[in-house]
């Protein structure tokens, strides 16, 4: 019984758009991903929309909310903070002793 309510659930997601498969599979491989592959999978994030903006002033820096997978729920209670970042050293802070 189980099998067969498996199987019609997979062909059903075969006729599924492909945007929507997509998605749907990112979601339930979401279930199962630890803490550091997240924190691995928002560097790659971070690494990808770097090169992608190469001769830009400015790109995207994905980060977590501080706290906000602090909890055994993380994957519910989790936040992404989304800053516009300066690619230039030029226009990093400058910091003084005085």
């Amino acid at each position: 019984m189980g099998q067969q309510l498996s199987s019609q659930a997979h062909t059903s997601i075969n006729k599924l758009p492909e945007k929507v498969a997509r998605h749907a599979a990112l979601a339930r491989e979401s279930g199962f991903l630890t803490h550091e592959e997240f924190l691995a999978r928002l560097a790659e994030l971070n690494e990808i929309t770097s090169q992608l903006v190469a001769g830009q002033v400015k790109h995207l820096l994905f980060e977590l909310q501080p706290g906000s997978d602090s909890s055994a729920l993380w994957k519910v209670s989790v936040k992404i903070v989304c800053t516009k970042v300066s690619t230039k050293l030029s226009d990093s802070p400058k910091f003084s002793n005085t």
